[in-house]
């Protein structure tokens, strides 16, 4: 099996941890990068950066070193879903600017000026088919990212859509049908990875994002209610 460059944009989530140990377990070859310091895996080379955007000549440094490297993005930021509290504007500027304007600006410039990335993965979640009023802003970052990123001409996108994974962005908050938690939505990601297009978690999510579409909101918030 032909190990692949495998390159992580925010990698100090749960998720990405536990993905970085099945990539390390299959030999690939991993680099992390991320704000974080807190990335001490054995077996891959991190480079910890002050600003995504601002460090961006360090990002693409490290990628144009490696051959038709994928490039995943973690990034996620999550300050809604509260029972009795609205985010701040402060909270609503950084979902959008982690969810959206991160991998977006990153994506459009590598593409621009790297041409050795073979795939560019985005982890999403089902908030993106139709943002509702808990997470609304959430959800709508997503949904920008996942349609801005067609428009890119990407050489291959893979976008990602779980449902509630059990990570510390998610804690407190209820546990719907087909959550999972991070080790199997590692797993998920990692036997996706010569997939395209959009790829559902699970089956069960793929037929609950189809009713989503159809159902109108006022629906939703019944359901949900």
């Amino acid at each position: 099996m032909v190990k692949k460059d495998i390159v992580i944009i925010g990698s100090s989530s749960e998720i990405a941890a536990e993905f970085i140990k099945i990539c390390v377990k299959n030999s690939e070859n991993v680099i992390s990068i991320s704000l974080s310091s807190n990335v001490s895996i054995e077996g891959i080379q991190h480079t910890q950066i002050n600003d995504y955007l601002d460090d961006y000549e360090n990002i693409r440094t490290i990628i144009k070193k490696l051959s038709n490297p994928i490039i995943i993005f973690f990034n996620g930021f999550l300050a809604e879903n509260r029972m009795h509290q609205f985010p701040t504007d402060e909270e609503i500027a950084q979902t959008d600017e982690v969810n959206f304007v991160i991998p977006y600006t990153l994506s459009q410039k590598l593409n621009t000026e790297s041409n050795n990335i073979s795939k560019y993965i985005y982890i999403s979640t089902m908030a993106a088919i139709k943002p509702r009023y808990k997470n609304y802003i959430y959800g709508l970052s997503k949904r920008k990212l996942e349609e801005s990123v067609k428009y890119i001409n990407l050489p291959s996108v893979l976008i990602v859509r779980y449902g509630k994974v059990e990570t510390k962005m998610s804690n407190e908050h209820k546990n719907p049908p087909f959550t999972l938690s991070s080790e199997k939505a590692a797993s998920i990601l990692y036997t996706s990875l010569d997939s395209t297009g959009t790829k559902y978690a699970s089956f069960g999510l793929l037929c609950l994002g189809k009713i989503i579409k159809i159902l109108p909101m006022q629906l939703i918030r019944k359901i949900k209610s």
